[in-house]
Order: C-alpha cells, then structure tokens, then sequence
C-alpha cells in the first residue's frame, strides 16, 4: 500500500509541474504576440504621423534649398531617415512566431549597446508548433543576451533558414570566455556538457534539448575565445497550407 501511494502522489505531482509548465509557457506565447501587435500598432501609428508631416518636410527642404544650406539640408535629412530607422522592426517574415519572440527579445538590445546582425529567410507558416519555436529561439536568445552582458564587445548575431525540409537556427554572440561544464552520466561513460550561468543551471538548455528530439533535430554549441555559437537543426517534415 506504502509504495501504491508513493506512485501516485508522484504521478499527480508530476502531472501539476507539467500542467504549471505549460501555463508558464503560454503566458510568455501570449507576452510574444502582445508585444508584436504593440510593435505593428506603434508601427503604423509612427507611419501615419511620418506620412502626414511629409508635406511639411519637404515645404523645409525646399525653403533651405532656395537658399542654398546644404549642410542644414544635410542633418535634416539625417534625422529623418534616422526616424524612418526606427519605425522598422528587426524581424519581419511575416511568421508571426519568429517575428514576435525576436522582437521582443531583441527590442532593446541597441540601448544596451549591442549590435545586433538579423538574417531570417522562413516562410510565413512551418509545420512547427509555437511553445516548441518559443523554447528553442526563446531560450537560445536569454542565453545569448545574458552572455553578452559580461562581455567587453557586445553583439548577437541570429540566422535562420528554411530549406528541404530542414530548419537551421544559429544565435552567435560575446561572452566573458569563462564556460562552465557538468558531468552527464550515460551509457558509454561520462559525457560533458555545458551549462548556463543563470539561475537554474542550465535548464534552458536542458529544455532546447527536449524539444528538438520532436523533430529528430540536434542542438550543437561551440566556443573559441570570447564567441559563443548555438546551432540548432531540425527536420520539418511539411509545410502547413497557408490560406
């Protein structure tokens, strides 16, 4: 009777921390897509603002060309089209998964003095579910953006590319050099891995790796001096129609 109750108080305290897992992750689904629709309102909203002020805009430049002040029509330009810089996002596929964690994530990377380098070529719609994109991309990028933030140059670097089914996601950014390593006992002896500093020691990646075995993927890291590289695989078996 003792070891009956021992399994089930464990079945049910498994079946809360699963459940409290995926209300957790959810929640930050739901943080993505808000703070992608607060990116396209405040989006359109500098649009239309920009858009009516043109007139005007050019009534100036005309009245400064007349008089022949080429280096006020220089930084008048400049700061126009620095305010036309600012209206775009940094990821616009149209997938309005990776579109929505990288902006979120990545938004305020330049006030931290981060250069950031954006390479995405994904059709609007993979056979792929949200929570898993979130856990892969969204974990890969914490990691990234903590690691930097002990790191003399800063920088992230994200590629994603879609191609014969295969789905190659590959986040590159500074660090401190310092890795940390924790032995994982497996059948063919020890095998070492590297985890993360954060708090939790590592689960982020611990999380990457199970959601990357649905689709028979990989996740391989790689450092040398200051440079830190994540590269994951994954094989998408077909597309989604998209009407």
């Amino acid at each position: 009777m003792g070891a009956t109750i021992v399994f089930y108080l464990h079945d049910r305290l498994a079946a809360l921390h699963e459940r409290n897992l995926e209300a957790a992750l959810h929640e930050r689904e739901r943080e993505y897509y808000l703070a992608q629709c607060r990116i396209m309102q405040e989006t359109a909203e500098q649009t239309m603002a920009a858009r009516h002020d043109m007139v005007n805009h050019f009534a100036a430049i005309k009245g400064y060309a007349e008089e022949k002040k080429s280096d006020v029509i220089r930084d008048y330009t400049a700061a126009l089209l620095g305010s036309i810089g600012e209206l775009k996002s940094l990821s616009n596929t149209g997938n309005i998964a990776f579109d929505s964690i990288i902006n979120y994530k990545l938004r305020g990377a330049a006030l931290q003095g981060i250069r950031l380098d954006i390479a995405l070529a994904v059709p609007a719609a993979i056979n792929m579910e949200l929570s898993d994109t979130a856990v892969i991309l969204g974990n890969l990028l914490d990691n990234a953006l903590y690691a930097v933030a002990g790191a003399e140059e800063k920088w992230i670097r994200v590629a994603v590319d879609y191609r014969n089914a295969g789905l190659i996601i590959k986040v590159q950014n500074t660090f401190d050099g310092e890795v940390v390593y924790a032995d994982k006992q497996t059948s063919n002896g020890k095998e070492e891995r590297i985890i993360s500093r954060k708090a939790g020691g590592g689960q982020g990646l611990a999380n990457i790796r199970r959601a990357i075995e649905k689709y028979d993927g990989l996740l391989q890291i790689e450092h040398e001096g200051t440079r830190f590289t994540a590269l994951v695989f994954l094989y998408i078996k077909e597309m989604r129609n998209v009407k």
